[in-house]
């Protein structure tokens, strides 16, 4: 029987379902035509995972009822989906062939249930584990509802500039950025955020800063062992929307330690919640206020594939 590739690019509406409210359950709208499309285009580069004979499923190829399960199946992101249509639960291999190539090597990892993918993938784990690290963003919370954003937003030390975002968001999606703050007086924007709070529930606030270079790091987690594939330069356009990935970082030494840090803390944490498979840690660089440059180590924790492990499996075929 052929492999599947399961190309579930849009994986996060699937685990926020998971942990929706009932009306907010019947507020889910379907993604946009555009949106679909571009998922399907960028989940073509999962084919450096498969091989001669092997079905991608993206996007834009329609319901996931039409596909039958099949006993090897690798996902982008673990949903209920993938756990249908894997025919047979992957063996949680007590020894996984690190020394395999990644194109290979990711059929072998164990996979996390759903119910821990969507937890780790949260924001407030994020910023529980950016707390934890002592990396958390000044000022960076869960707000609640509207009331709770505007009651930081008069606090003191409120940041000029901030963005709030979804729980459950990848692709600079289902975010609010305000540069003209602190106090949200835009009419439009205040719709805008309103719709999110309806939609999702808590949001993640943080200052938005001045960025300078973005960065990634495409890991492989096991309940033993920890496996850096690599650190690259992301591409990203002025909301924080993915555009490309650079594999030459010239991510400086300090920062890259401080990085690799970070990022096994990260994977200690997410071990501590049951997650095992591939993960992504995004970084970047900042101008403070005085012009300086600052890099901050922890901007997102993506429990899933990521365009870099595509990119550096690609980078080593």
């Amino acid at each position: 029987m052929k492999r599947l590739l399961l190309g579930n690019l849009l994986a996060e509406a699937d685990l926020a379902r998971l942990i929706a409210t009932e009306s907010r359950h019947r507020r889910h709208r379907p993604p946009p035509g555009t949106v679909l499309r571009t998922a399907a285009r960028r989940a073509a580069g999962l084919r450096v995972f498969a091989r001669e004979g092997d079905l991608l499923w993206t996007p834009a190829d329609g319901p996931l009822d039409a596909l039958e399960p099949t006993p090897e199946l690798l996902a982008w992101c673990e949903t209920p989906d993938s756990v249908r249509l894997r025919a047979e639960p992957r063996p949680c291999a007590a020894d996984v062939p690190w020394d395999a190539p990644l194109r290979e090597l990711v059929w072998h990892l164990p996979v996390a249930p759903p119910a821990v993918v969507a937890a780790v993938h949260h924001r407030a784990f994020q910023l529980r584990v950016a707390a934890e690290l002592g990396c958390a963003l000044p000022g960076a919370r869960m707000v609640e509802s509207p009331g709770d954003l505007d009651r930081a937003l008069r606090e003191p030390a409120a940041p000029a500039s901030w963005i709030v975002k979804a729980p459950l968001s990848a692709a600079g999606r289902d975010r609010y950025i305000a540069r003209q703050g602190p106090a949200l007086t835009d009419p439009k924007g205040r719709r805008t955020v309103e719709h999110l709070f309806e939609r999702h529930g808590p949001l993640l606030f943080e200052p938005w800063m001045e960025r300078i270079a973005d960065y990634g790091c495409a890991a492989l987690l096991t309940a033993a062992a920890l496996r850096i594939a690599g650190i690259h330069r992301q591409h990203v356009d002025g909301k924080g929307q993915f555009m490309g990935i650079d594999l030459d970082a010239g991510l400086p030494d300090r920062d890259r330690g401080r990085f690799l840090d970070v990022v096994a803390g990260v994977a200690a944490a997410l071990r501590r919640e049951g997650y095992a498979g591939p993960f992504g840690v995004d970084a970047w660089t900042y101008r403070r206020p005085d012009g300086t440059a600052a890099f901050h180590p922890l901007g997102e924790i993506n429990a899933r594939m990521t365009f870099g492990l595509v990119a550096w499996a690609a980078s080593r075929s």
